[in-house]
């Protein structure tokens, strides 16, 4: 059974097929903090809503994100997901690992780890 944390994530990731920005980023504390490694953490809502418009824009609309296993431990999420979207008219994928913390039902902070050879490529 999915605990209250994990619901928020699986939630989030479902909402990122939408691709609606202000549905993404009311799942976020104001002061929260998003950090696609190897690239610069966005902090706080107003750079959370840019990065997000940058990548829905990129990735050319929603993403498609297929979770294959995630574990918790109290506000705490680690899962690892293919995402699969549109670049450049191509239909991609790559593998992610990611961890949140959840307050008070919304992502305080999530890092996520991922190829980037997706978005280099020519």
């Amino acid at each position: 059974m999915a605990s209250d944390a994990e619901t928020v994530i699986n939630r989030f990731v479902g909402a990122w097929e939408r691709g609606d920005v202000a549905e993404l980023l009311d799942f976020f504390t104001d002061d929260a903090v998003w950090h696609p490694m190897p690239m610069k953490a966005a902090v706080g809502k107003i750079a959370i809503r840019k990065a997000l418009t940058e990548w829905l824009r990129l990735e050319e609309g929603g993403v498609r994100g297929e979770v294959h296993r995630q574990v918790s431990d109290g506000e705490i999420v680690m899962h690892e997901r293919t995402d699969r979207f549109s670049l450049r008219g191509r239909e991609m994928e790559t593998a992610v690992g990611a961890a949140f913390e959840i307050q008070d039902g919304r992502i305080a902070a999530w890092r996520e780890y991922f190829d980037m050879s997706p978005f280099v490529r020519p």
